[in-house]
């Protein structure tokens, strides 16, 4: 007892209140610690709570349309199914913003985002209708527009996409490339133009163009027609590369190819002569190096790169899958190890 009693002036009284003051607020913080982290979960548990009460997609579908979800919300989930290839949903989505939205710019940028995913789903008439929907109330739509011509190209309706470009040149879009894009494939895809005045109305078009250049080609190989020396004269072979890889050597004039040198290195390199005897380009000089050796163990591949958006393709494009652009294409040689050996079934 002589110890509780000792005199508040001792020494030890001061440092027992001290220990027992420590011990005091350690334990309520401590006690304070655990009540708090027990209060958070529980409101964490609300919170969650409060959202699994929309169990499906038609529950998400109400909430929109009553407004209970933001419309930046509603079009980021839509986007969201839309990229991972749930297009019917994002429709949904789309069409349920619709039904609440006032005012002409707004509904213009949600019908456009409909539209474009209408026409990745495959639907090109009720894309079209969207679209058409959009410019109706918001007419320089530079997207909808570029979309629409999309549709038109897909539908071979070409002279209605000569007609959107030209909207999109009055509100000062350039249009040169698109346009000679679209006259190239409206002679080619005429089926009552004779197959001379196709190839007339292509030269006409001017075979300084890197599109009319490739589509002529083409039209001439796939319809097995003699690849004249004039027309050739003006190509960028390093346009076709890809094609003259994959075009036999006996299509041409001999004497004609070995006058023109990078026709003569691209056939070197694939071992069909032996007149070239480097070049510039390294996957070429590579490989005529190699059949100089007798080694065809060497070939080549090709990729396509957009150089609009730097997208990569494993096949050749006039219009970028991903960016919708016109004459954006640029080839890639691969050096690759031959899979086969020459004379093979394979």
């Amino acid at each position: 007892m002589d110890l509780l009693s000792l005199d508040y002036r001792d020494p030890i009284y001061g440092v027992i209140i001290l220990f027992a003051l420590i011990f005091i607020i350690s334990s309520v913080s401590y006690w304070w610690g655990i009540f708090k982290h027990k209060e958070d979960e529980t409101n964490i548990k609300k919170f969650v709570k409060k959202f699994d009460q929309y169990h499906s997609f038609d529950d998400y579908k109400q909430l929109i349309q009553k407004k209970d979800l933001p419309v930046e919300s509603a079009i980021l989930m839509a986007l969201t199914y839309e990229k991972s290839g749930e297009y019917e949903k994002a429709i949904e989505i789309y069409l349920s913003v619709l039904k609440n939205m006032v005012g002409p710019k707004k509904r213009k940028d949600v019908l456009t985002l409909l539209g474009k995913t209408y026409y990745k789903a495959g639907f090109l008439q009720k894309s079209r209708e969207i679209l058409l929907t959009s410019l109706r109330l918001y007419p320089k739509n530079e997207e909808a527009l570029t979309y629409l011509s999309v549709i038109y190209e897909t539908l071979r309706e070409y002279d209605k996409a000569l007609e959107v470009l030209d909207t999109l040149e009055e509100f000062g879009c350039e249009v040169k490339q698109k346009k000679l894009y679209f006259q190239t494939l409206t002679i080619i895809h005429n089926k009552g133009m004779k197959v001379g005045r196709k190839i007339e109305g292509l030269k006409q078009l001017g075979l300084e163009n890197k599109i009319v250049q490739r589509k002529l080609f083409e039209f001439l190989k796939s319809n097995s027609l003699p690849f004249e020396n004039e027309i050739l004269k003006q190509y960028d072979y390093k346009n076709i590369m890809d094609l003259l890889w994959m075009t036999k050597v006996e299509r041409f004039d001999e004497k004609f190819v070995k006058e023109q040198p990078l026709l003569a290195e691209i056939f070197t390199a694939r071992g069909d002569l032996l007149e070239a005897k480097q070049s510039d380009i390294f996957e070429l000089n590579v490989l005529i190096k190699l059949h100089h050796q007798e080694d065809a163990s060497g070939d080549l591949s090709f990729s396509y790169i957009c150089s609009n958006c730097k997208n990569v393709f494993p096949l050749y494009f006039y219009r970028c899958p991903k960016c919708q652009q016109i004459d954006t294409t640029e080839i890639e040689t691969n050096l690759i190890k031959r899979g086969y050996e020459t004379g093979s079934f394979i």
